[in-house]
């Protein structure tokens, strides 16, 4: 036992900061790719940022609906607030005509639109700009940002590879990092911390479901998601709700007799008393500052029938945001894009509806009709004084979970024979590749020349009116390595690696602990490579 536990702690360290390597370098490289501020709202984030880490955790709010909250900030973090106003919604204009940022550091006023939001992720994400100014520490800002989201997502993959039957759970789950999820951890927002955090409370939570009913270790995993649903409840007002149903679904899934052992044991207490005053922590501050009044928009007089009647309508226009939508929404992504990632995840959730696991069934289809049914009724309320401002990514925490879950209803299934699952997994990795690296220099495209009608990507090289840091090539060429490898990674991962079983070391569950019966493992096989056997 010693020795086993002596051997498998750094393979499974291993794995997180392989998964972390991977997930971290692309953000990163989103980040340095994207011009300053060229993602929505991003200038308000960095000015709350800016503010938090220098002490001032709300801004001074206005008294009318959408007016914006005052703050001190550096004058290079102020500047930010007009920098992509030549090119914003705009594609046929590069990010050329960007006016350069400045390195004055003297404390000025400025306004944002997140200062009453919780302060928890800004409080990380602005550290850079006390070591740094000017466009250097707004581009670290993005990438600490960027590696906040990253850990969270490794944990969230490592989790569903310690799944008893866990290569199709990671496998499909790799299909909810879409070009938009990475596009948007490499800026100044929390909604990627939002993202990454629901599908880590989600996969933690199904390990250490699944640990319970096998006789496994499944204190980490729960120790994993109490960190990862802390963190998820105090980034944006609708978080709470996006863990509520997250947890739900885990438990959808599993059952709830897991979750009655877990009770009786103080471990579990302890876990359920952090996240109850995680959650509350973040009640008290949606009272307090009351976080919805810095929503900015016009109001529309229109019954909640006729609302929810245009949301519905637009249900596939807000599916784009959960694939590709880059700029301030005036880049919609490549169509062959959207059409890798419509087969993919839509080709889930109809397998997972036909699985022969009810729960699995039932899971699915509940988080199926809240991704559709959420946007209508969360519109209805804020209509009257905002107006319909939803966009597809508000939801996209709840689509991450969503995929996951379609993989884990999955776990059962398995592939005759071993080439069909060699090769289905090489063709779907390489179709993923291909997606994310055109999104990627597709992004790149828009703002270093501009979408014109006519096709013009010798221009790219021949006449560039703006480039990144390193050149656009150079960060093309390096995105492509990193996707490339991170495929062989997950291939191997997948259709050769040893069984994740044999790396949990046996220790007492909670019903051992309390004297009763402990329940009989799984009685189906666990097939020794899911996608080959």
């Amino acid at each position: 036992m010693p020795a086993l536990k002596t051997r498998k702690l750094p393979i499974g360290l291993l794995r997180f900061f392989a998964v972390f390597a991977v997930v971290g370098l692309l953000t990163t490289l989103w980040s340095v790719a994207s011009p300053l501020i060229s993602v929505p709202d991003e200038q308000s984030h960095v000015i709350k940022a800016a503010s938090v880490v220098r002490g001032q955790l709300k801004g001074e709010s206005g008294t009318a609906q959408g007016e914006r909250s005052q703050v001190d900030v550096p004058a290079y973090i102020a500047a930010t607030d007009g920098l992509p106003f030549c090119f914003a919604w705009k594609s046929l204009v590069s990010a050329g005509c960007s006016p350069p940022v400045t390195s004055d550091t003297t404390i000025v006023k400025a306004l944002t639109s997140a200062g009453n939001y919780n302060p928890l992720y800004y409080a990380v994400a602005g550290l850079p700009s006390l070591l740094l100014s000017g466009a250097k520490a707004i581009y670290a800002m993005r990438i600490v940002s960027g590696l906040l989201s990253a850990a969270f997502i490794a944990i969230a993959m490592i989790s569903l590879a310690g799944l008893r039957q866990w290569r199709l759970p990671l496998f499909v789950a790799s299909f909810a990092l879409t070009p938009m999820v990475l596009f948007l951890s490499g800026a100044v927002n929390p909604n990627a911390l939002e993202i990454a955090t629901s599908m880590s409370v989600f996969a933690a939570l199904c390990l250490t479901w699944d640990r319970l009913q096998s006789d496994g270790a499944w204190k980490g995993p729960l120790g994993a998601a109490t960190l990862s649903a802390v963190v998820l409840a105090n980034t944006r007002a609708a978080s709470l709700l996006w863990l509520a149903l997250a947890v739900v679904a885990s438990l959808m899934l599993f059952g709830y007799r897991p979750l009655l052992s877990l009770f009786r044991q103080k471990f579990g207490w302890a876990m359920i008393g952090i996240v109850a005053v995680g959650c509350a922590l973040s009640l008290v501050w949606l009272r307090v500052a009351n976080s919805l009044q810095n929503l900015m928009g016009q109001g529309i007089d229109a019954t909640p029938t006729q609302i929810a009647t245009i949301m519905l309508d637009r249900t596939f226009d807000f599916a784009v945001g959960y694939v590709s939508y880059l700029g301030w929404l005036d880049t919609p992504g490549p169509a062959g894009v959207l059409a890798v990632w419509a087969t993919l995840i839509i080709g889930s959730i109809f397998i997972s509806w036909s699985v022969a696991d009810r729960a699995g069934r039932l899971t699915v289809a509940f988080l199926t009709v809240a991704v559709i049914a959420l946007p209508p009724l969360l519109q209805i309320p804020l209509a009257k004084d905002v107006g319909l401002i939803w966009q597809g990514r508000y939801i996209l925490a709840l689509v991450v979970v969503l995929v996951t879950a379609c993989g884990v209803a999955m776990r059962s299934f398995s592939v005759a024979n071993a080439g069909v699952g060699r090769r289905a997994s090489a063709a779907v990795l390489s179709l993923l590749v291909f997606g994310h690296f055109y999104s990627f220099i597709y992004g790149l495209r828009r703002y270093v020349i501009g979408l014109q009608d006519s096709s013009n990507w010798r221009d790219m090289v021949e006449a560039p009116q703006w480039q990144p840091p390193f050149g656009w090539i150079t960060l093309a060429v390096l995105y492509l390595a990193v996707l490339v490898a991170a495929a062989i990674l997950l291939h191997r991962w997948v259709t050769v690696g040893p069984p994740a079983t044999a790396a949990i070391p046996h220790t007492g569950t909670a019903v051992e602990a309390t004297g009763a019966k402990a329940p009989h493992p799984d009685p189906r096989p666990t097939p020794v490579a899911t996608l080959e056997t």
